[in-house]
């Protein structure tokens, strides 16, 4: 039924279309079938059998939490729960059985596509952050849309996520600028709030106050521990650490394994 569909379609949009074959694809996705099959398993009843065994089961999310369906800025989200929600509700595992949360944040704010963003910079120094930090989409290559790091944003993400600590990466794109900036609150119609509104709309007529710091003009690329990195690195970590009230425990300063910093 679908395949007479789509050939239908495509000779719509080119009568020179090739046309999809049924049989040949119902033979070809049987194969990948067999491959597949040695690796099907009953995830959820692995995963609770490892739990009974006292094994280390390590957890990766996908897509920023403001994507997510319930928790994000709605309409402009994804199709699931892209927050530590998603965990349970894809995996089965409970809630209570996760004893440590570690959020991932970059030492910037980016999105991908429409949608609020406060700290947008539209700027040369916008464009600079893109650049350096290579904020392309994976798959379409797309220009991710780059601006100052949305404290408020990044707290509630951390909320809703149940964080006990973040993983700051992406430091050394900073280090080409003279100075860093940081959304610490909103303003809307004209009052200061310091929480992130529910609603996308809201969101829309929201104005940064920022709080600016000095930046280090410095390539820290090569920082093996904390000692390594520049003062004023240091307190801008620091910095974020006190606005987001949790510890940072893993700072990235390049792409490579040996480019992670452990700070605790």
């Amino acid at each position: 039924v679908i395949v007479p569909r789509k050939n239908r379609l495509l000779r719509g949009l080119s009568p020179d279309a090739k046309q999809f074959d049924a049989e040949a694809l119902c033979r070809d996705y049987l194969g990948y079938a067999e491959q597949m099959r040695p690796h099907v398993v009953n995830a959820t009843q692995l995963l609770h059998d490892g739990l009974r065994a006292g094994k280390n089961i390590l957890f990766e999310a996908a897509q920023g939490s403001l994507l997510d369906v319930d928790h994000g800025t709605y309409p402009y989200v994804t199709s699931s729960n892209s927050s530590t929600a998603g965990v349970w509700s894809g995996s089965g595992v409970p809630s209570r059985r996760l004893d440590r949360v570690v959020g991932i944040i970059k030492a910037y704010s980016t999105r991908v596509g429409r949608g609020p963003f406060p700290t947008e910079l539209n700027d040369d120094i916008g464009e600079r952050i893109r650049r350096t930090g290579r904020e392309y989409g994976t798959v379409t290559g797309r220009p991710r849309r780059c601006g100052w790091f949305d404290a408020v944003a990044v707290r509630y993400t951390a909320a809703i996520g149940d964080a006990d600590e973040m993983a700051l990466m992406l430091l050394d794109v900073l280090s080409e600028v003279d100075e860093v900036r940081i959304a610490v609150a909103y303003e809307l119609d004209g009052q200061r709030i310091d929480y992130f509104p529910s609603d996308a709309f809201l969101l829309e007529r929201c104005k940064p106050v920022y709080e600016t710091l000095p930046g280090w003009r410095q390539d820290v690329s090569g920082a093996k521990r904390q000692a390594d990195l520049p003062a004023a690195a240091r307190r801008y970590i620091d910095r974020l650490s006190e606005l987001l009230q949790l510890p940072i425990s893993i700072v990235s300063v390049g792409p490579d394994r040996d480019q992670t910093i452990y700070l605790r």
